[in-house]
């Protein structure tokens, strides 16, 4: 049974590689390859080292929500701590569908920081509920941005309502999750199964324990929503400066609306961390503004790669703890 399993979950995660990879080429192929990859070739680089360092700084905001929620549940945990857990959790989240594999990040967290598991998930789900709620928030305030003043992107009405339902629905699971008795509920009914109750009732006390953690975060909202908002502003900033280095110049403003639409679409599990959708999504908005097909899929490619290779910081992290370690670990009551 565990090798069907483990069969099955490597031809999906390839099926939804091979779908990513199709959906890039297209995309190029509709852009004429030529165009795309001079256009890439000329990026100046000055621009691109701006741009990474900006999406490092992003993630770097991530931990300092992580470290303020923890302090406010008094635990001493280094900001060192939550760094190598968070971009250990965005390596994971960049080869899983739909960003799931980010969910390893309280594991690493508390592997390194010997802070009890509970209190690393409030501080991954809250930090999770106020980002998705700030970018839902900025991508209804995007349809009038983006749509009001130009009638010819009209069309991407679908897109603006699509994103902010992801984002806003996630964020309300988030909270349900946090601030309800909704979870025990389903898991004590759940329980009265036998077959079923054998494997739940041992984690009750972990659930109210989370659920405790979790009311007394409310404290750390203020910092936390300051922390992640300064995260959708530098990850914004970064994607400025990627389509400034290919000669994009447009409203900085109007690129943290940007990116509030197509960062929602990396949580779709059709391929991995969105890939394919979220460079189609980014170069079609682009598009929409004036910018050459090429040059939209050309900022779009350099944001996945940076975006990506960046999060290499979290390797050591991920090597340290094991993800044999991690997940052994974690089946423990």
């Amino acid at each position: 049974m565990g090798h069907r399993q483990a069969t099955r979950k490597i031809c999906l995660v390839t099926g939804q590689l091979a779908l990513g990879v199709l959906i890039l080429v297209i995309l190029i192929q509709q852009a004429d390859v030529e165009d795309t990859f001079k256009t890439l070739l000329k990026a100046d680089a000055k621009y691109v080292l701006f741009g990474s360092l900006l999406i490092v700084a992003a993630s770097t905001m991530i931990a300092l929500s992580f470290y303020s929620i923890l302090s406010t549940l008094r635990y001493k945990v280094g900001l060192s701590s939550c760094i190598q857990a968070n971009f250990a959790g965005q390596l994971a989240s960049d080869l899983t569908p739909g960003r799931a594999g980010y969910f390893i990040t309280p594991f690493v967290m508390e592997a390194l920081s010997e802070t009890p598991f509970e209190a690393c998930l409030v501080a991954t789900v809250l930090s999770g509920m106020v980002d998705f709620l700030i970018r839902a928030l900025l991508t209804i305030v995007s349809a009038a941005y983006l749509i009001g003043p130009v009638e010819s992107i009209s069309g991407a009405q679908w897109i603006v309502v699509l994103s902010a339902f992801i984002l806003a629905t996630s964020a309300l699971f988030f909270a349900a999750i946090l601030w309800t008795d909704k979870p025990k509920k389903l898991v004590v009914r759940l329980s009265s199964f036998r077959r079923i109750g054998k494997v739940l009732n041992p984690f009750l006390e972990r659930i109210e324990n989370f659920q405790r953690e979790g009311v007394k975060a409310k404290r750390a909202l203020g910092p936390v929503v300051l922390s992640m908002l300064s995260t959708s502003i530098l990850d914004s900033i970064a994607l400025y400066f990627f389509a400034l280095s290919v000669g994009v110049e447009l409203n900085p403003v109007l690129f943290v609306f940007i990116y509030s639409l197509v960062s929602s679409f990396t949580y779709l599990p059709l391929t991995l961390a969105g890939l394919g959708v979220q460079e189609g999504v980014l170069a079609a908005l682009l598009q929409m503004f004036g910018t050459p097909l090429p040059y939209g899929v050309a900022v779009s490619l350099l944001f996945r790669f940076f975006y990506t290779v960046t999060d290499i910081i979290g390797l050591p992290a991920l090597m340290k703890t094991g993800f044999t370690k991690v997940f052994n670990k974690s089946k423990k009551p």
